[in-house]
């Protein structure tokens, strides 16, 4: 049914294409300016618990995780966990940091603020995340058998669920958004101006685009699946 619809198969190249864009934009953006010296005699571990302290966020720990740009900040453990990439193949305490590498810390950092100050936009996202991952990962399945079932009254519960998904990418986007322009206000302190400063923005920037790019997405499958449903209630 779906594999043979020319609009669905217009549709997942339309998505595919602005996904791929994005992630390239973000990971060719980081290449860069991971090769231009932040100026910050720290590590990345320094670099982030100093940035902490200067926040007053001292209960906030540290940790390494794997994985490629996978920085992340817990508001459940309060824990800013570093990536592999992001830290550097050299030792923990070697002072050496990116300009881009400085970036993703501030961000996350700026994250952990948000949790602190308790922001709306982080409270919200964090209450949904439930609902959104069942939205994100059963709902186009009920959609689907809904349809094909021709059991409507499922599918209008897939399409409940795959909303509050779509809504959780919209959620993140003045969370990320805010997250970052806190991080540029912590990278110009520590003396990140000129060409670092204008680096540390672009890399927050490509990093926003993934989340623009998920809310598209999101929004042109909702909007697709929102047109089979109610066709076929027609």
């Amino acid at each position: 049914m779906f594999f043979f619809d020319p609009t669905y198969i217009v549709l997942l190249v339309v998505m595919v294409a602005i996904s791929g864009w994005a992630a390239w934009r973000v990971r060719s953006t980081y290449a860069r300016w991971s090769k231009v010296d932040s100026g910050i005699d720290l590590s990345a571990y320094d670099f982030a618990r100093r940035l902490l302290d200067r926040q007053g966020l001292t209960n906030v720990q540290i940790e390494p995780t794997p994985g490629q740009l996978t920085d992340h900040y817990d508001p459940r453990a309060k824990v800013l966990r570093v990536s592999q990439t992001v830290a550097g193949t050299a030792a923990v305490s070697a002072p050496q940091l990116s300009v881009a590498a400085a970036a993703v810390i501030a961000h996350e950092v700026g994250h952990a603020m948000q949790d602190r100050q308790r922001d709306r936009w982080l409270a919200a996202r964090s209450f949904i995340v439930p609902a959104a991952s069942f939205g994100s990962s059963l709902a186009p399945w009920l959609i689907i058998a809904g349809l094909w079932l021709n059991l409507t009254g499922l599918a209008v519960v897939g399409l409940i669920g795959f909303a509050i998904a779509f809504g959780f990418t919209l959620i993140t986007l003045p969370v990320e958004i805010g997250a970052s322009g806190r991080a540029l206000a912590f990278v110009e302190g520590l003396g990140m101006t000129g060409e670092r400063q204008d680096g540390a923005r672009a890399v927050l920037k490509a990093a926003a685009w993934t989340y623009v790019a998920a809310a598209l997405t999101a929004m042109l499958t909702f909007l697709y699946y929102l047109s089979l449903v109610m066709g076929r209630r027609d």
